[in-house]
């Protein structure tokens, strides 16, 4: 019974730990109609042992750990985009990019997002990696 609820619990911690693409994740490569967005997470000790999801539309389409960042393309127009317990609807416009950052903060769950500048999310971008 012990062993069961040993590979239970690493089957638990690994699942947690994943990062990358789910199936849900926009496929559309780039195009000039579309609209370019980069999620970034930043670097931090608190969380770092586990993955953030990241929601577009209400569907989970990748997993970032801390330090990694996901860029897709999407339909212009206004979308909600974020992480389980917060979201930003924002209007995403064609052919430009648009760049959110998941931050730790002090609330309940411990995390937001929110808009970042291009300058910011460049910098930012530079000490982190993309999932594939």
């Amino acid at each position: 019974m012990r062993r069961y609820l040993l590979l239970i619990t690493l089957v638990i911690i690994l699942v947690s730990c994943t990062s990358g693409k789910t199936e849900y994740f926009p496929s559309q490569g780039y195009s000039a109609d579309m609209a370019e967005v980069t999620v970034i997470r930043e670097t931090r000790m608190f969380g770092f042992g586990f993955s953030m999801k990241v929601v577009l539309d209400g569907e989970v389409i990748a997993r970032l750990k801390a330090g990694q960042y996901v860029t897709f393309y999407t339909d212009p127009g206004v979308r909600t985009i974020g992480i389980p317990d917060e979201s930003i609807s924002a209007a995403l416009e064609r052919g430009r990019k648009h760049y959110f950052a998941i931050k730790t903060d002090s609330s309940q769950f411990g995390f937001e997002i929110e808009r970042i500048s291009e300058r910011k999310a460049e910098s930012w971008m530079a000490k982190s990696k993309p999932i594939e």
